[in-house]
Order: structure tokens, then C-alpha cells, then sequence
């Protein structure tokens, strides 16, 4: 796997372990033989990815959680650098990896690594589980998260985004059920970690879904009070100034952006592919404002149009994937590793016969944007290299664009069906 981290390899068994339990569920027919089952996958997997961390990079880990952990009692002037690099979460955040910061780097990173690796397992479950997925689109997903560029990339760096991409599913897997407070309480934590998710937390309350939203509230508040109790106010400025509003109107052309942004930066200033914020050309104003406005005026239709369909819990939470991928899709700064959140909407999609559409075009479309979804960072950077194209460098925006537009489909289908009308159509025809 010439263009995956040494880690990719590893990455394939927690996916196989859960595609095993679903071949032999039927026989697994008492409760302890499954509880036996994954206490079983999870000793294997605590041995292999203990090996597998002795290949230690994990730079987002190192120069960011633990970083933090260590600053944050010792010395909070150094905790945020004048660019932002390294730890760029609120400051409040820093205190849960203190635990890690407490012990030698040689145990933390592969503990901490550990925690993320396990966790696939359950992903892995949950993204067919939540989904109901069966049969052969089963397969695929669970054979598209094995191989996952951006699913890779996040376990290499050592982030936290294939452990939020699981509480997504766990958080709609609550909703479904009718644990509405607690999926605002989910949501509301990952909006806090990954600030493309702050969006989608927002549709909730414009269907005013109010349990959701409270639930939300209230982990607003409580970190809100808990960061003036507990972190001093320069600190919190600190955090603003630097690692918010110094980037409010300045574009970042990093290879590694994949928002909307980030790939017309590329192309309209091009020689720029640092981390640095760009002061933006007029060009690049009014095509990203155009292309924003674009991408944005289907939500704005949904939400105008939606109200009454989106009480149909399958619609409802289709519309909520609509806005999870605008937001990633428009979000000023969406690392490459967030992508790997678009496998959940294309798995409900695929596996609800009412959502999935019946035309061949719009199923080749679905593949096409999977594929580039899939696509490993170093094969990016290798085909600019060979090419100097920078259109190369954003697979995952593009991936993320077409299923946008999938969805978006799948919606107007949905919705036609949906109104009163048509049902009337279809009474009188029968």
C-alpha cells in the first residue's frame, strides 16, 4: 500500500473483525457468545496496535493534545503560537488530555493511539448497524472503510476524527430511537471538537427540535461557564485572536483543505500551499462568494421548502446529511480527514430502497464520488508532483461535491413523493 501510512495495513483488521461478526451473527446466537465475541476482537486488536505503535508519528497527538495537556498547568503563554500551529482548540479543552501529558511520550502517544484504533471496531458495526445496511451494499462500505484515505490520514496524525465520525453514528443511532436530549448533548461536544459540525447542530433548531437543541444548550453553557471559571479571560482572547479571527476573510491553500475555499485558493493563487492565512486577490473573492452562495442555495430551498416532509424521520435526517456535507463543503478550513464523515449519508442513502435512486446515472454518480472520497493523501500529492496540476490536490473536495449533489437528487425524489399531491396521483392511477 505504497501511497497509505504504515498504519494502513493494521487498519483493515478491526473492519474485518466486524464484517466476521456479521457472517457468523446467526450462529452467535446467545448473548454471551457475542459478548465473548468482541471481548475477543478487542484483546486481538490491543495486540496488534500495540506492535503496529512503535511506528510513532502521531503529529497532531504530540504537538497538539499533549502539548496542551502539558501547558495548560505549567505555562499557558506558550500554549497557543503566534500562527496557531499545533493545539488550536478552545483552552478549556486542553484539560482532558492532561491525563496523557502526565506520562512519558513513549506511553502516551501509543495509548492514545490505542483509544483510536479500538474504536474503529465499533465504527465499523455502527456504520452497518445504524445504517441497516445488508447484502452486497453492506460489503462495500465496510470494504470502503478499510481502505479509507481520510480515515488513514487521521489515525497517522493522531486526531480525534474517526472517534467523532463514531459518535455521529451513534448520535443519529440515539435519534432514531427517540433520545433526542442525548443526541443534542453528542452533537453539541463534537460541534465544540470540529467546528463543521456547528452547522448541522443549527438545523436541528430551525425544525425546531427542541430537546436536541437543549441538549445542545446545555453543553454550550456548561463549557462556557467552566471556561470563565476555570481559564483566564486572556487566555480564552488569546485563543480567539489567533486561532479564530486571524483567519476570519484569509483563505488557506494547504493541500490538505478540502473545503471550497481551500480548493479555489489553489487555483486562483496559485505557489501558495502552506498553512499560512493568504491575503485574498479580488478574483478570488467574487468566485469564492459566487461559489459559496451556489453551494448554499439548495440548503436554503430545503429548509424553505422541507418543513412539512422533514417530519418523516428518514427525510429529516437525509436533510441533516444535506447540511453536514454544505457545511463541510463551505467550512473555511475542512482538513482532508473530515471527509471520511461523507461514508455515513452515502450508507443510509444505500441502504433505504425510498432514499436510493433507480436510475443508473445517478448510482454512477454515488461511485464516483465514493472513489475520490476513498483516496489516499499521497497519491494526491504524488499526481500534483508528477503533473503540477493543483486540481490533483482536491479529490476529496470533489468527492464531497458530487455527493452533495447526489443527495440533493435523492432529496427532490423524496420530496416529490412526499407532497400530498402526488399521493393523490398515485391513489387515482391504482
Amino acid at each position: 500500500m505504497p501511497y497509505y501510512s504504515p498504519y494502513a495495513p493494521y487498519l483493515i483488521l478491526p473492519v474485518l473483525l466486524a464484517g466476521l461478526y456479521f457472517l457468523l451473527e446467526n450462529r452467535l446466537a446467545k448473548p454471551w457468545m457475542r459478548w465473548a465475541w468482541w471481548a475477543m476482537s478487542v484483546v486481538i486488536l490491543l495486540a496488534v496496535g500495540w506492535y503496529a505503535s512503535h511506528d510513532q508519528y502521531w503529529y497532531d497527538f504530540f504537538k497538539g493534545y499533549y502539548h496542551s495537556g502539558r501547558k495548560i498547568f505549567r505555562n499557558t503563554d506558550v500554549l497557543y503560537d503566534e500562527s496557531c500551529y499545533g493545539y488550536v482548540n478552545f483552552p478549556l479543552l486542553a484539560y482532558l488530555f492532561v491525563p496523557f501529558a502526565n506520562l512519558p511520550k513513549e506511553i502516551a502517544g501509543p495509548l492514545f493511539f490505542l483509544i483510536g484504533y479500538v474504536s474503529i471496531l465499533p465504527l465499523a458495526y455502527w456504520l452497518v448497524k445504524s445504517a441497516n445496511l445488508k447484502g452486497w451494499p453492506r460489503w462495500i462500505f465496510l470494504s470502503l472503510l478499510a481502505v479509507n484515505g481520510p480515515l488513514d490520514y487521521s489515525v497517522w496524525l493522531g486526531n480525534v476524527t474517526h472517534i467523532i465520525t463514531l459518535s455521529v453514528l451513534i448520535l443519529i443511532w440515539w435519534f432514531k430511537q427517540g433520545r433526542e436530549c442525548l443526541t443534542g448533548i453528542l452533537l453539541g461536544i463534537n460541534g465544540l471538537l470540529k467546528i463543521p459540525l456547528i452547522l448541522p447542530a443549527g438545523y436541528f433548531f430551525i425544525r425546531r427540535r427542541w430537546r436536541v437543541v437543549g441538549g445542545g444548550l446545555l453543553v454550550f453553557g456548561l463549557v462556557l461557564g467552566l471556561s470563565l471559571w476555570l481559564v483566564p479571560f486572556s487566555l480564552n482572547s488569546i485563543w480567539l485572536e489567533r486561532c479564530i479571527l486571524s483567519f476570519a476573510g484569509h483563505p488557506i491553500a494547504a493541500y490538505n483543505n478540502q473545503s471550497a475555499i481551500g480548493f479555489l485558493a489553489r487555483e486562483f493563487m496559485p505557489g501558495n500551499l502552506g498553512w499560512d492565512p493568504l491575503n485574498p486577490t479580488v478574483q478570488f473573492t467574487w468566485v469564492s462568494n459566487i461559489t459559496l452562495l451556489l453551494i448554499y442555495a439548495p440548503v436554503l430551498v430545503i429548509l424553505f421548502l422541507g418543513g412539512k416532509s422533514s417530519q418523516n424521520p428518514a427525510m429529516f435526517i437525509l436533510e441533516f446529511f444535506i447540511v453536514l456535507v454544505c457545511s463541510l463543503l463551505t467550512s473555511p478550513i475542512s482538513w482532508t480527514h473530515y471527509f471520511m464523515l461523507l461514508l455515513i449519508p452515502a450508507a443510509f442513502c444505500m441502504a433505504d430502497e425510498k432514499l436510493r435512486p433507480n436510475k443508473l446515472w445517478i448510482n454512477v454518480l454515488l461511485g464516483f464520488s465514493l472513489v475520490l472520497l476513498t483516496t489516499p493523501i499521497k497519491l494526491t500529492l504524488a499526481l500534483f508532483e508528477q503533473t503540477g496540476q493543483p486540481l490533483f490536490l482536491s479529490p476529496h473536495f470533489a468527492g464531497g461535491l458530487l455527493l452533495y449533489l447526489y443527495l440533493l437528487i435523492t432529496w427532490i425524489k423524496a420530496w416529490r413523493l412526499s407532497r400530498p399531491r402526488a399521493s393523490m396521483v398515485r391513489f387515482r392511477d391504482e
